[in-house]
């Protein structure tokens, strides 16, 4: 796959952080050579969120936002259609975005609109007629629209449809040395805003208000979305873990903070950082017992990480260790991959059937509550032939401000 027409000026000028044109070629080559091993003539992509909205950029380089669902039809051979919800006259993206994109179909649908919600699939129903396209692949059905799937499967019926969720995730899920470097630039981000935190904490004000610091900050740096948890409690009680909705309690003097940073940085990928602060006083022993646990389960979780490493398998070893110390099994999500996706495959999930790889990126979150104390320690893990490295350089220590 080319470039219809290169980068055009307005793209330098527009796109502060764009990927390589050498890693587009790369994913492109990589999709394509699987499809044709697979026999499947188009592959379709649908997102409708930054937070999980990974596939559609991975194949565009272009962020789906606010919930208008954008979809890319993507060939064994050629370059690739796109549909977006506006005018049919001047869809998006704009003409000058251009790379690898060879038509750009728009309609004025809207999923609060129901009689809109055929408008992209009849888009598909054409191309796929057009280009006499037997077998489809659809990427992550989940995230495809009912009606859509359901219409194109009825009004297609010699059409074979097929899920690759698992050959794209197995691709998407090794990161390039494109990519690493993109991930740096996220971790260091996280790292600079554990460092001002501290500075801009002061009894007195409200949980949201730190957050708006915090979130001024990130965007400022190149941050397209971030997503801020914490939860201040008097200390001797565990401090809850909020999104924002919550976020409405004055942090005063003798309280304990949690806080978490969930963001994306210059270019789009995401990484995320946890650590505890005390507002005014040292923290007790409780509260160190919960965190020394996280930081250990941490490390414990880290040595299994190795190419070849079964995730299914670790979080068994994991729970088996958490109920040495009398705490419960874990039933959450405490590690996963990340990319363009806040969470991602591979994740420490019974029935996770992808193994472990080299160069794969990883968030490991173990939770500790002892009922009186909440430790969680989040730091981001690469997996490199001789095990996973920690990424972050913020110490992993409670912070007394």
């Amino acid at each position: 796959m080319e470039w219809v027409s290169g980068v055009s000026e307005e793209f330098k000028t527009r796109i502060r952080f764009p990927m390589s044109d050498r890693e587009m070629k790369r994913r492109w080559m990589q999709l394509q050579t699987a499809m044709e091993h697979q026999g499947i003539d188009v592959l379709i992509a649908q997102n409708a969120d930054q937070y999980l909205g990974g596939y559609f950029r991975y194949i565009t380089d272009l962020p789906t936002e606010q919930a208008y669902p954008m979809s890319v039809l993507f060939p064994a051979k050629g370059e690739m259609t796109t549909i977006t919800s506006s005018s049919p006259y001047d869809p998006l993206p704009p003409a000058w975005f251009g790379r690898g994109i060879k038509t750009r179909l728009g309609a004025p649908y809207f999923r609060t609109f129901r009689y809109t919600d055929l408008y992209d699939a009849k888009l598909m129903e054409a191309y796929i007629c057009d280009h006499n396209c037997r077998t489809v692949g659809l990427i992550a059905p989940s995230l495809l629209n009912y009606q859509l799937v359901n219409y194109l499967k009825t009004s297609l019926p010699k059409v074979s449809f097929v899920d690759v969720t698992e050959m794209v995730d197995e691709i998407k899920a090794v990161k390039s040395e494109d990519e690493i470097q993109a991930i740096r630039r996220t971790v260091k981000l996280h790292d600079q805003i554990l460092q001002m935190v501290p500075g801009m904490l002061r009894p007195g004000m409200y949980e949201y208000e730190l957050r708006a610091e915090v979130n001024k900050f990130l965007i400022s740096k190149g941050s397209e979305e971030n997503l801020v948890m914490m939860g201040s409690a008097p200390s001797g009680t565990p401090t809850p873990k909020l999104h924002s909705f919550y976020q409405n309690r004055r942090i005063e003097d003798g309280d304990d903070l949690v806080f978490m940073i969930e963001a994306n940085g210059p270019g789009g990928y995401y990484a995320e950082i946890v650590r505890g602060f005390c507002i005014g006083h040292q923290p007790s022993k409780e509260l160190c017992r919960a965190w020394e646990l996280s930081k250990e389960m941490q490390d414990f979780t880290a040595q299994l990480v190795k190419p070849g490493a079964d995730c299914g398998e670790i979080l068994e070893l994991y729970n088996k260790k958490l109920v040495s110390y009398g705490l419960r099994p874990e039933t959450r999500l405490f590690a996963h991959g990340q990319g363009y996706d806040l969470v991602e495959r591979p994740a420490f999930f019974k029935g996770e059937t992808m193994k472990v790889k080299e160069n794969m990126f990883f968030s490991i979150h173990p939770e500790v509550n002892t009922g009186k104390a909440f430790g969680n320690y989040c730091d981001q893990y690469l997996v490199t032939s001789n095990g996973a490295v920690r990424m972050e350089t913020t110490p992993r220590e409670i912070f007394v401000v």
